[in-house]
């Protein structure tokens, strides 16, 4: 099959992707189309215009980061003739640590001249009332969104960028957030039960493990079982915050009792403040007082390409 499309952020990684592509581009052997991303939102724009055109087996192959895989995934998702690859080239890469990724070119190249061997996958979906996203990863409200948002929006990240520091930008604002955040309290509808927490760090669901970068927040998650789990993390103290962050990694943090998790199909929670929130570690939205927001599941809504070992 030679239904192939590489869709390429070139930035992706602070340049990482560019690198990767141009690695992977010399020593593919099979015929191909690439196309270049050149703003926010395109990849889910090619994606689909690709799927759109044809009825064939399509394999599309992400070459970035979270970012732009998630834009892939949203812009193919019910379309069950594409099948997504992912070559990662971003800096957090936390769909790599869970769905299968192109490692090698002789995975790709077996794969190509197979049969596109798939896996189902779940979306995740946060219904704010005026917006639908999809989530690929994880959403939530909180701590980390507010974090999340400042330093996409710091002149600090892209000078720190230019001499490989970009994650020290995360960093500063993790502990200017830590000793300035206004913790908030929300509502949580599940089935029959009705429970409020008050004095919130924040929330998250999750339809895998990790998230910003490598923290295994919800050890639990699962990307096809049709559940998402929540984690809320909440009546904690400005410093064992800090050290909780550095259990999450081994995801030990679940053992604390200001750390809740649940699973479900759905959930829907009411929000008290204005908070951030975030979709795949990207601004989604502020919060409005007392207005309900609700996260449900879509189930086996996009094709994993999954590649045999064979090539390693």
């Amino acid at each position: 099959m030679n239904n192939v499309v590489f869709i390429v952020n070139e930035h992706a990684g602070n340049g990482r992707g560019k690198k990767i592509w141009k690695k992977w581009k010399e020593a593919i052997t099979f015929q191909y189309t690439y196309m270049i991303t050149e703003r926010s939102g395109h990849a889910i724009e090619i994606a689909r215009n690709h799927a759109i055109s044809t009825d064939d087996d399509l394999l599309i192959v992400a070459v970035g980061g979270d970012g732009t895989i998630h834009e892939i995934i949203v812009g193919i998702t019910g379309y069950n003739h594409v099948h997504v690859g992912v070559i990662s080239a971003g800096s957090g890469n936390d769909f790599g640590r869970t769905f299968s990724v192109f490692q090698t070119v002789e995975q790709l190249d077996c794969y190509v001249h197979s049969t596109y061997a798939s896996v189902k996958m779940d979306l995740a979906l946060l219904d704010t009332g005026q917006h639908q996203y999809e989530v690929v990863n994880n959403a939530g409200f909180g701590f980390d969104a507010k974090v999340a948002y400042s330093v996409n929006h710091s002149k600090w990240k892209k000078r720190l960028n230019t001499f490989g520091l970009g994650k020290l930008t995360y960093i500063l604002y993790l502990i200017k957030e830590l000793f300035t955040f206004k913790r908030f309290s929300f509502t949580l509808h599940k089935d029959e039960e009705v429970v409020t927490y008050d004095d919130v760090w924040f929330i998250v669901v999750c339809n895998q493990p990790y998230f910003g970068g490598g923290m295994k927040i919800s050890p639990s998650s699962k990307p096809d079982d049709q559940l998402i789990e929540m984690t809320v993390v909440y009546n904690l103290a400005r410093w064992k915050l800090l050290f909780i962050f550095g259990t999450v990694f081994f995801g030990k943090h679940t053992k604390y009792k200001e750390v809740i998790q649940f699973q479900a199909k759905n959930y829907t929670i009411t929000m008290h403040d204005e908070v951030y929130g975030h979709v795949d570690g990207e601004f989604s939205c502020i919060t409005d007082e007392n207005h309900a927001y609700s996260f449900s599941v879509i189930p086996k809504a996009w094709n994993l390409a999954k590649h045999t070992e064979k090539g390693v």
